[in-house]
């Protein structure tokens, strides 16, 4: 503890904060020392991350692009179904097709962003 000119104590504190898997060089070998092997299980510990964090990422755009297609395949079916609706001269059947149909394309672009 350190005290002040006037004799009160000062207490001083330090933080060390650092963002990413890996902490600094320094401190790595700091583990090393302290622990031998622990640098090799803590790169060990950040490649396992890294490949889970990847196949998540890819399971994620294949259920998007899974879902983009069967929302292209009802959009597709639907405006199939207004094209027969009006050839056979009945437009009131062609209202809900048309609006799945669209409300189908539009999603489709909108979840892409």
């Amino acid at each position: 503890m350190i005290n002040n000119k006037d004799g009160t104590p000062v207490t001083a504190s330090q933080s060390l904060m650092y963002v990413g898997p890996l902490p600094p060089a320094s401190e790595f070998a700091s583990y090393e020392q302290a622990l031998p092997g622990a640098a090799e299980r803590i790169l060990a510990l950040t490649e396992k991350e890294a490949q889970h964090r990847h196949k998540l990422e890819d399971r994620v755009i294949s259920i998007s692009s899974r879902g983009q297609l069967f929302a292209l395949i009802v959009s597709v079916l639907s405006l199939g179904a207004v094209g027969l609706s009006i050839y056979f001269s009945q437009p009131v059947a062609s209202i809900a097709p048309a609006i799945i149909a669209i409300t189908g394309l539009v999603s489709i672009f909108i979840k892409r962003k």
